[in-house]
């Protein structure tokens, strides 16, 4: 009996050292806690050993400490840039690393590049991009997406991307502004007691910026940052990727710099033609000021309306300003012009008037005596013939002599008068009308608005470039 009783026990010792001898070399197990590895081998390796019993619905290492998600970048392209929807597309290559343990494996030294295809049967952080306006995942010729597992569980998860994302942009200095735009990635559910965010390399895990070649930027300095976003439903984990963009001005200063200063140089030449030339100066005038406005139209429409002023908006509105300012000079011109002729016909017509009245007085003071005189010789000639006893041919004769006196005297009179009137002519021809200089105001324009704008131009560049 006891000899039976100890070969049942040996018996009972053997199958319990098979069973676990069996549950030691299983290739693969459940999800439990006391998983086995699994084996993979060369030749023929079974992934589906690696997903027996997995569960994608639980992050790796549940209900311990967070899971620590390395993220690096490379940045394929940036294709635009937009002042007016504040915005840029970017096309990056994201990867992520983490470790899952459950997909750990034995056997094989190597990596496995897995069908991208096989993230729908894995749990793969739920990562997204905070400042995107829309996005999508590129999949031509099938979905752009990278699976690697390495033996101890690491995973590499890669997708290709594009995605328009929102910049904040100062435009004041526009065109002459740097802008920083970010690219933000933050986790969607996982709050920061599941999910850590981190660069996997500080700022070199941004690849490939400082090679993007852009037509009005210049990519400057790039840096990496990690933050926290703070929600009603808790704190998730952020990354930030910030870079700075210098604008290129070249390009406006031949659209909108060059043209505008051509044009009010333009509206100086009026200050050279004659003033009298009206139709010259004004159509010269009325063509810049609409041309500067027209400028001015289509710069504001490549930008967003807003509320404050850009360093495109002071230039092209101080150049409005010189080009109106020079209609306005000639404007200025023409009434100086037309009221002092206005003026010096008036005083023409007074000191016309006035020597008149003073040749009239004259006259009159001249043709007094000799009136007296002729009545006097008159009524001595009336008496003498009435008193005279001699005979009628005698008093005929001296009556005649008489009137000859008379006559003569009469003449002289009236010589004098027509010297007057022809002295008054005479002197009415020499008087010449006397117009004020109105081209002193040209040759003060000539000077003074070409040193205003240079010391405007000084003054811009000064203050928007520094």
């Amino acid at each position: 009996m006891t000899a039976s009783l100890k070969h049942t026990a040996c018996l009972l010792r053997l199958v319990v050292v098979t069973g676990l001898l069996f549950v030691w070399w299983r290739p693969c197990e459940g999800n439990a806690p006391n998983k086995t590895v699994c084996v993979l081998y060369e030749a023929s390796p079974n992934i589906s050993c690696l997903l027996e019993g997995y569960d994608r619905n639980f992050r790796p290492n549940f209900g311990k400490e967070a899971l620590v998600i390395n993220m690096s970048m490379t940045v394929a392209s940036i294709d635009s840039v937009s002042e007016v929807d504040l915005d840029y597309t970017i096309t990056i290559l994201l990867r992520q690393f983490w470790k899952d343990q459950r997909l750990a494996y034995r056997g094989m030294n190597r990596s496995l590049s897995l069908d991208g295809r096989l993230v729908e049967a894995l749990w793969v952080p739920d990562t997204f991009l905070l400042n995107s306006k829309e996005a999508f995942l590129h999949r031509v010729t099938v979905d752009n997406r990278l699976i690697r597992l390495f033996p101890d569980g690491e995973l590499i998860y890669g997708m290709r991307i594009t995605s328009v994302l929102a910049c904040k942009m100062d435009l004041r200095k526009y065109p002459l502004d740097e802008q920083t735009c970010t690219l933000e990635l933050e986790s969607y559910g996982y709050t920061k007691e599941d999910l850590i965010f981190t660069w996997k390399n500080g700022n070199k895990s941004i690849h490939n910026l400082d090679k993007i070649d852009l037509s009005q930027f210049s990519l400057g300095d790039h840096n990496t940052m990690t933050a926290e976003s703070v929600y009603e439903t808790g704190t998730y984990p952020r990354l930030v990727l910030s870079f700075k963009l210098h604008r290129n001005v070249f390009f406006f200063l031949l659209q909108t710099y060059v043209p505008s200063i051509l044009l009010v140089i333009s509206s100086w030449v009026s200050f050279w033609i004659n003033h009298e030339a009206v139709p010259a100066r004004v159509a010269l005038g009325i063509t810049t000021v609409l041309t500067m406005t027209t400028f001015i139209t289509s710069a504001r429409a490549s930008l967003p309306r807003i509320s404050y002023i850009k360093a495109v908006d002071v230039y092209l509105v101080m150049c409005f300003v010189f080009v109106f300012a020079a209609l306005l000079e000639y404007a200025f011109v023409n009434f100086e012009s037309t009221t002092s002729k206005h003026r010096a016909r008036k005083r023409l017509r007074a000191r016309k008037n006035k020597n008149k009245k003073q040749e009239e007085v004259k006259v009159l003071g001249e043709a007094k005596p000799l009136k007296g005189a002729l009545k006097t010789a008159v009524t001595e000639s009336n008496k003498t013939d009435d008193d005279s006893p001699t005979s009628p041919g005698v008093g005929s004769t001296a009556s005649s002599t008489r009137r000859r006196g008379a006559e003569r005297q009469q003449t002289t009179f009236f010589d004098v008068a027509s010297n007057v009137v022809s002295n008054l002519r005479e002197k009415r021809a020499a008087f010449k009308v006397e117009i004020k200089d109105i081209n002193v105001i040209d040759k003060y324009s000539r000077i003074i608005f070409p040193l205003s704008f240079v010391l405007f131009n000084i003054f811009y560049w000064i203050t928007y470039t520094f």
